[in-house]
């Protein structure tokens, strides 16, 4: 009951903070193409001062992106990203021995990756975008479930998880469900807390793309 009460005053909350349409795709384009591009010769990637304009307002940032190798890794690759106002910072661990069979796992993940944390720029830099940066206490039952409901993650895991659906032409439950399947061992109450967060987060995809606040998915 607690959480379901959560849930309300989340969407409460954040419902006026819909996504939009962005001018950043090139940039979420080209940022994507140029980290696999350096990924296939093992080379980080470092950016600065990547900007782009919305109306009168802009982002201006830096990008940096590190390989690690790591041949005892039990799964293919792993990605750690955050972002704030002025950064992107992203980590891709892997096992060489899986490359180059799981490529397009990693192109699509790369994909996802940027757009979660363009959000998070665009939320520190457009005014109707703002987010107040989260507080999760270190309660650990409940860490996970706050984080992944909180109003500034729930914008930045659908707009990353739409862009999964699109890349790999599957619909944006199933690349949910997916990425549950990735990171289900997070959860202290797996199922009951996905059926929870799974509502959220398509309610909340469902809500923007009723307001033609995203682009179509399936």
């Amino acid at each position: 009951m607690l959480k379901k009460k959560i849930i309300e005053n989340i969407i409460f909350k954040i419902k006026n903070n819909i996504i939009i349409e962005r001018k950043s795709d090139e940039i979420s384009y080209k940022l994507s193409r140029l980290i696999i591009n350096n990924f296939k010769i093992d080379r980080d990637v470092f950016l600065k001062n990547i900007q782009f304009d919305r109306g009168d307002e802009y982002a201006n940032f830096d990008l940096k992106c590190k390989f690690f190798k790591d041949y005892n890794l039990n799964f293919p690759f792993s990605i750690d990203a955050n972002a704030d106002a002025e950064n992107i910072d992203i980590e891709i661990t892997y096992n060489p021995k899986e490359f180059p069979k799981n490529m397009n796992d990693l192109v699509s993940e790369v994909k996802e990756t940027i757009e979660h944390e363009l959000e998070h720029v665009e939320q520190q830099n457009f005014e109707d975008m703002y987010v107040d940066d989260i507080e999760i206490d270190n309660n650990e039952l409940d860490y996970n479930f706050k984080y992944l409901t909180s109003k500034v993650e729930v914008p930045a895991y659908v707009r990353g998880l739409i862009k999964r659906a699109k890349t790999k032409k599957i619909t944006l439950s199933d690349a949910m469900d997916e990425w549950y399947e990735e990171n289900k061992l997070k959860f202290k109450e797996p199922k009951k807390e996905w059926y929870l967060i799974k509502k959220l987060w398509m309610d909340y995809a469902m809500n923007s793309r009723l307001n033609n606040k995203v682009k179509k998915f399936k």
